[in-house]
């Protein structure tokens, strides 16, 4: 009975429960329903704003360009209703007539006057050729006075303003191109040597020596003996050649058979190597100067050619800058001095010329200096001097030796 009783009881707040859930379901179903229509009315009432905004500017734009249209079509009847002024111009008279009418007298007046103008144009003429004729006089007075003056003493300076006359040792007259004004003569270009007068000379100057190593464009002589840089290199060469080893000829190293200078001379000529067309320059000269800072007496003119010779003539130009070639016989390495010499027209002591290149710069020409000059026929740009009796040029830069 009990359990009966409690069934019966849950039964009864079930049922009383039900209807109360129902209900609030469908009061929440309802009231989401009328937010959205809320909303879809909110939609519909902005999209219907907008069609009409937009249908009231197409009114108005419509009655702007009808406004538009209307003006330009009475602004063209205006204008077309504006009359022609055209027939005013076809109604004015005619000027060309009046030129036909002038009197005669007019016309002799003209001719008299123009007559009396040429007459005036022939005295002015005549004033001319007479003042051309003063002017010849003058001219002729001036060439007078200047063929009267005394000429300048040239004791000191030789045939040319580019030299300097100075007395060795012995008393002997030497030509030294050392003068100061060397840069105001000579005017060099890329190519080329423009002198004082004008005259241009070419050269091959820039295309041999392209190694920008010293500083070149310096006033004059003296300037250049005065600066730093060549005192410091000035200093290093006199170390340097005061370090030059002797060498000491072995017959016992190999069998040489030594062949007179004039045999040689006749019968081994040597291929003359392409023509170089160089001049000596103030920076070229500058350049040497470097090369040899011990060097003061310079035989050579400023404008002048470079000669080329063989080896066989190297004897006969100690003391000049000469370009000179040959074939190396044999390549000596020097440990004492740590210097390559290259011997031309035979092995040592039998050579005609010989060229020194220190390690540093036969290194930069080639990493193998024996097997690059070995046989080769080469030709060199340099001052000629005398070591141990026999001629030698000493390379200071990888621009003046070459192979051909």
């Amino acid at each position: 009975m009990k359990n009966f009783l409690v069934f019966a009881m849950i039964l009864v707040t079930g049922l009383t429960a039900y209807p109360q859930a129902t209900r609030s379901a469908k009061e929440t179903k309802s009231e989401r329903s009328g937010t959205k229509k809320e909303a879809t009315q909110r939609t519909s009432t902005r999209s219907e704003n907008k069609s009409a905004n937009r249908s009231a500017s197409v009114e108005k734009s419509r009655s702007t360009n009808s406004g538009a249209a209307g003006t330009r079509q009475s602004v063209e009847s205006r204008s077309t209703q504006r009359p022609r002024t055209e027939t005013k111009t076809t109604d004015r008279p005619r000027t060309e007539t009046k030129t036909y009418q002038r009197p005669q007298e007019s016309r002799t007046t003209t001719q008299s006057s123009r007559n009396r103008n040429e007459g005036v144009r022939t005295n002015n003429q005549g004033s001319r050729t007479n003042n051309q004729g003063v002017r010849t006089n003058t001219d002729g007075a001036q060439r007078s006075q200047q063929t009267v003056r005394p000429q300048a003493n040239t004791d000191k300076r030789g045939e040319s303003g580019n030299t300097i006359r100075t007395q060795d040792r012995s008393g002997n007259d030497v030509r030294t191109g050392n003068n100061s004004s060397a840069t105001r003569v000579f005017r060099e270009g890329k190519g080329t040597l423009t002198r004082g007068d004008g005259t241009v000379i070419r050269h091959q100057n820039d295309e041999i020596f392209t190694s920008r190593k010293y500083k070149l464009d310096y006033d004059n002589y003296e300037s250049l003996r005065r600066s730093d840089e060549f005192n410091r290199h000035h200093h290093d060469y006199d170390n340097w050649y005061g370090r030059r080893s002797i060498r000491i000829y072995n017959h016992y190293d190999y069998n040489y058979i030594a062949m007179p200078w004039e045999w040689r001379r006749s019968l081994y000529y040597y291929r003359a190597p392409h023509h170089v067309n160089l001049i000596w320059t103030p920076l070229l000269f500058h350049r040497f100067m470097f090369y040899y800072p011990t060097q003061r007496d310079w035989n050579i003119e400023f404008g002048s050619q470079i000669e080329t010779i063989s080896a066989y003539e190297a004897k006969d130009y100690a003391g000049t800058v000469r370009q000179v070639y040959g074939k190396v016989d044999e390549v000596f390495y020097s440990p004492e001095d740590e210097n390559y010499i290259l011997y031309i027209g035979g092995a040592f002591p039998y050579h005609d010329l010989s060229v020194v290149i220190p390690r540093d710069i036969a290194r930069n020409i080639s990493m193998s200096p024996k097997w690059f000059f070995d046989k080769e026929f080469v030709w060199v740009i340099g001052l000629i001097n005398v070591w141990e009796g026999k001629p030698e040029i000493i390379v200071r830069d990888e621009d003046q030796i070459r192979k051909y």
